[in-house]
């Protein structure tokens, strides 16, 4: 099945926020196995946007509609399509139900009537966060969906509804996908590790992402290739990259980490200085029952801090050179001490500079990593807090604790 996104913003260039939505949708089209064949930001004058959806419609089975939440804009781009299916606006009674719903917490405006209008011959997609709401069309073996462009319901929406309802028409009828998660290494180097199966015999797809040394290796297998050289593919490209990979399943670091520790029944603490406390904020934005797997959570910014909620001693900071070994350790000891948590993860080090130390550890030892990392402030919190991670699972996945680049 081939499926087409298109988006429609106030600005011709959409924010970053926008742009990151439409970016995880795709993706997660392309790690299913859909040809993604048009990923594109338009202008929003309506003859743009009406020879853009033709196009759309006569290229691809399914296109995805994609518009900013104003209702000027959503009620031009509903006539479009409404002109293009051969149908109709109407006020369609479910939509109406769910604005009325939402209309309890929020005042409406006048204008937001207009969201309950649908095509005559669509499906109402419920939208529980604001008054617009989406809709499918499925006629002639094509697939029209019309969804928001804010990031909160265009992920519910699209998670909830839209994956579910296509997986389903084009089931048997897709490639076969595969998804190796990474850490560590930059795109082009995967590029070149992997260069002799990027370019194969068989028309296997071979794609490589990485932001910040936190990547993805997407793999398509068409139909027609037979198991045995599959098997054969994947073999080979998973003994190339495998010092690199943290998962061979479309998961998040954090969410494997909670996967591990939930199995183990054991639990984490976090001392943070140089991640800002990044770590906790993932694990908890990411997870709805982060608090069975972290026990507590510091954030130490200052020496004050470290030495009166941690126990550092004031000595380390009154040498003219600070230990951030020894830092890192003894944050960790009293993190441990602290919270009774199975496993700790403490760091510190210079942000200016970009070079951090962390500590993983029990109660049985501590391990002492230094890693640098570069970029802007926000990138080294993001590089340290995903090498963090990375080395954790590492060590929970050969279930070792004992032993490191350093045992303290």
């Amino acid at each position: 099945m081939k499926i087409s996104i298109i988006t429609v913003s106030n600005n011709e260039i959409i924010s970053n926020e926008k742009n990151d939505s439409i970016k995880l949708i795709a993706s997660q089209l392309y790690k299913n196995g859909f040809d993604v064949t048009l990923n594109q930001t338009i202008k929003n004058q309506s003859g743009i946007v009406a020879n853009t959806f033709k196009q759309a419609l006569e290229l691809t089975d399914c296109v995805i509609f994609v518009s900013d939440n104003e209702f000027e804009k959503s009620y031009m781009c509903k006539k479009i399509i409404c002109d293009a299916m051969q149908t109709k606006l109407v006020i369609n009674n479910y939509a109406k139900k769910n604005i009325d719903e939402y209309a309890k917490n929020v005042p409406l405006r006048k204008e937001d009537a207009t969201y309950a209008q649908l095509p005559e011959i669509s499906r109402c997609i419920k939208n529980s966060l604001s008054a617009f709401q989406g809709f499918l069309i499925e006629k002639e073996d094509k697939l029209v969906f019309f969804l928001p462009l804010a990031h909160a319901e265009l992920h519910h929406m699209f998670f909830s509804s839209v994956l579910p309802f296509v997986l389903l028409k084009a089931k048997g009828k897709t490639n076969t996908s595969y998804v190796f998660k990474t850490f560590g290494i930059k795109a082009g180097e995967m590029a070149l590790l992997l260069k002799e199966l990027i370019k194969n015999k068989h028309n296997i797809e071979v794609i490589c992402n990485e932001y910040l040394l936190s990547g993805e290796i997407l793999v398509t297998i068409p139909k027609t290739i037979k198991q045995e050289v599959v098997n054969n593919f994947i073999g080979e490209l998973y003994s190339k990259i495998l010092p690199y990979v943290y998962s061979d399943k479309d998961i998040s670091m954090q969410e494997l980490i909670y996967s591990i520790l939930t199995i183990n029944n054991r639990t984490l603490v976090f001392a943070e200085d140089f991640t800002a406390g990044k770590m906790t904020n993932l694990v908890y934005a990411d997870l709805p029952n982060a608090k069975d797997i972290l026990k507590e959570g510091y954030f130490v910014p200052s020496d004050e801090a470290k030495m009166k909620l941690l126990g550092v001693d004031s000595k380390i900071f009154k040498k003219s050179e600070i230990d951030y070994e020894e830092v890192a350790y003894q944050m960790s000891l009293g993190a441990l001490e602290n919270s009774g948590a199975d496993i700790v993860i403490s760091n510190c080090g210079n942000l200016e500079s970009g070079d951090v130390t962390f500590a993983i550890g029990t109660s049985e030892g501590v391990h002492i990593y230094n890693k640098k990392v570069e970029g802007s402030f926000e990138q080294k919190i993001i590089m340290a807090t995903n090498a963090i991670f990375f080395q954790l699972i590492k060590k929970l996945k050969q279930n070792d604790f004992h032993l490191g680049q350093n045992v303290v």
